[in-house]
């Protein structure tokens, strides 16, 4: 997305030009960020809210919906959030109600609800414990009507693989507090060296926190977002949700053949040239490939390489090799995508990916450059 632009015909500034006139012809809006950074966009009734990557919010339109004290014409961060370190993960409007879901987990709302004399006041709903702990695995929610609100979690298929890796703890080389992780996805994430993070977490840390962050390095979520940030923290990182996706730090892994326990052998099928060796992680593809698991389950633990028998080419492999690590697929002008796409149709099956990734979709998404 590179220009922003709305077109609507009614007045109460709801578009964030700066003026509460209609606009009957696409209109570029004025923003105090680049587009780039939008994460989502919501309407509802004379309001229109941005969302940012680094979970901001930004807000236009009438008073009976912000709170403000006035009617907006620019898109204005939100003043309750402005000033302090609160992440929102996701906003959501329904017909007078706008509601927002923060990293810590709670929920703040606006608008028509029963028995409420105040819709122009935000207001953060108390929910019992049972719901804010269902809310953690949530991030992702949809407004209906004036008072219903539905969670559900986004399609982040790398996040749920690699949480079925932490529970039970497939090729696991170490260990904290008795619970078995890898090495060097540890190290990866943190940035520092095992045994230093091992021996700050044993020492300073209780066996809950210690989950909580394991969670944060395997999934990408944060159940007590406070408490491993100030872990986190201790470590150098800073705003970790914006700036350590864990798609990204696995992808300082790919083909790394310093950091690899293991080569796939593929045919290369130039003339003349050698079979080619990639260079992969046991514990990554054996929790996105049921292939790979069963494989890795029943050789030899000094067995270092397996030739691949799909007979697909080379490129078609590193694709997939390359979507198991990031949830993504780096397909380039150059690619020959209607040879890739009939190849991927196969190798989804032969390798027996998770049934519930729709690769062919994921394939659509990254072929339209």
């Amino acid at each position: 997305m590179k220009i922003l632009k709305q077109v609507k015909s009614c007045s109460p500034g709801e578009l964030g030009l700066g003026y509460k006139n209609n606009a009957l012809i696409p209109t570029q809006i004025k923003l105090e960020f680049p587009v780039e950074e939008i994460s989502k966009i919501k309407i509802v009734y004379k309001f229109s809210s941005i969302l940012t990557n680094d979970g901001k919010l930004y807000v236009t339109g009438s008073n009976i919906k912000t709170g403000f004290g006035s009617d907006l014409t620019e898109f204005t961060q939100y003043p309750q959030f402005k000033n302090n370190n609160t992440i929102i993960k996701d906003i959501g409007c329904g017909y007078e109600l706008f509601a927002i879901l923060t990293q810590d987990n709670e929920i703040w709302v606006q608008g028509t609800f029963i028995n409420s004399n105040n819709s122009s006041i935000i207001r953060k709903i108390q929910t019992g414990n049972n719901l804010t702990n269902d809310l953690s695995t949530y991030n992702q929610m949809i407004c209906c009507a004036q008072n219903l609100i539905y969670f559900f979690k986004s399609n982040s298929y790398l996040s749920q693989d690699l949480e079925m890796l932490l529970k039970n703890g497939y090729f696991s080389d170490c260990n904290i507090q008795n619970i078995p992780v890898h090495k060097i996805l540890i190290e990866t994430r943190i940035g520092k060296t095992f045994d230093l993070i091992k021996k700050y977490l044993e020492s300073n840390c209780k066996l809950n926190e210690i989950q909580d962050l394991l969670k944060w390095i395997y999934c990408d979520q944060m159940i007590n977002s406070k408490r491993t940030n100030e872990i986190l923290n201790h470590f150098g990182i800073q705003n970790a949700q914006k700036t350590k996706l864990l798609k990204n730090d696995l992808k300082q892994l790919l083909f790394d053949e310093q950091t690899s326990d293991f080569k796939l052998v593929v045919k290369n099928e130039e003339e003349d040239e050698e079979d080619e060796e990639l260079y992969i992680h046991k514990f990554i593809l054996a929790a996105r490939s049921g292939l790979f698991l069963n494989m890795f389950q029943n050789i030899e633990e000094n067995f270092q390489k397996v030739k691949d028998y799909s007979g697909k080419s080379l490129e078609t492999i590193e694709l997939l090799i390359s979507f198991l690590y990031t949830d993504e697929l780096p397909i380039t002008a150059d690619t020959d995508q209607e040879f890739i796409k009939e190849e991927f149709e196969d190798i989804v099956e032969y390798y027996q990916l998770n049934p519930i990734i729709p690769m062919m979709d994921i394939f659509e998404k990254y072929s339209k450059i």
